[in-house]
C-alpha cells in the first residue's frame, strides 16, 4: 500500500513543477499575496485535476484503446500546446509589464482566480494525456481499485501543498525575483516546453 502513496508523492511534485502557465500565475499572486492569494489558483487546478483522476480510474481500459489508436494525434496535439506555451513564455514578460499583471491578480476576486486556473488546467489537453496514460500504464495501472484512489489523492494532495508552498516562497524572496531573473527564468521555460514539443511531434 506504501507504493500508491510513493509514486503519488513524486508526480505529484513533477506535475506541480510542470504546470507552465499557472505555475508562474502563482508565482505572481504570492507575490502580491502571498499563499492566500495562491489558494484559489491551487484549489482550481486541483479541482480539474479530481475530474481526471476519476474519469481515468473508472475508465482506464478504454482509455487505454483510445491512447494507442489515436497515439499520434494526441502526441501532436501535445507538441502544438508545448510550442504555445513556449511562445507565450517568451512574450510573457513584456506583458505581464504593459498590462499591469500584478495589479490585475490583486483585484480579481476568488472565484475567478479559482475558474481561470480551472479552465487553463482542464482545457489543457497536455495534462488530460497526462492524467488517462497515468492509470494505463504500470505501475498505477497494477494498483488495486483502493491503491488507485490513494494514488490520486496523494497525488493531488502533493500538487496542492506544493502550489502553495511556491506562492508562499515567491512572497518571501519577492526582493530576489527582479525583472532579469523572472525573464530569464521564461525563457528558459520556454526552451524546455520547444524542446518537449519536438520530442512529442517526433515519437
Amino acid at each position: 500500500m506504501l507504493s500508491p502513496i510513493f509514486f503519488g508523492f513524486g508526480t505529484g511534485f513533477v506535475m506541480s513543477i510542470s504546470l507552465g502557465a499557472v505555475f508562474f500565475l502563482l508565482i505572481q499572486a504570492g507575490l502580491t499575496g502571498g499563499w492566500r492569494k495562491g489558494l484559489p489558483l491551487a484549489l482550481g487546478v486541483i479541482a480539474g485535476d479530481f475530474i481526471y483522476v476519476t474519469l481515468a480510474l473508472h475508465f482506464s481500459e478504454a482509455i487505454t484503446d483510445t491512447l494507442v489508436h489515436y497515439r499520434s494525434t494526441i502526441a501532436m496535439l501535445g507538441a502544438l500546446v508545448f510550442w504555445i506555451l513556449a511562445v507565450i513564455h517568451v512574450f510573457h514578460h513584456q506583458k505581464a509589464k504593459t498590462q499591469g499583471l500584478d495589479e490585475r491578480l490583486l483585484q480579481m476576486k476568488d472565484w475567478q482566480l479559482w475558474l481561470k486556473s480551472f479552465a487553463i488546467n482542464i482545457f489543457n489537453p497536455v495534462n488530460i494525456a497526462w492524467w488517462l496514460s497515468l492509470y494505463s500504464l504500470p505501475p498505477a495501472a497494477d494498483f488495486t481499485y483502493s491503491g488507485k484512489w490513494i494514488f490520486g489523492i496523494t497525488t493531488l494532495a502533493t500538487v496542492l501543498f506544493t502550489e502553495l508552498g511556491v506562492a508562499w516562497g515567491a512572497g518571501k524572496i519577492k526582493n530576489y525575483l527582479t525583472e532579469a531573473r523572472i525573464r530569464q527564468i521564461d525563457l528558459f521555460l520556454a526552451v524546455l516546453f520547444f524542446g518537449m514539443g519536438i520530442y512529442l511531434f517526433t515519437v
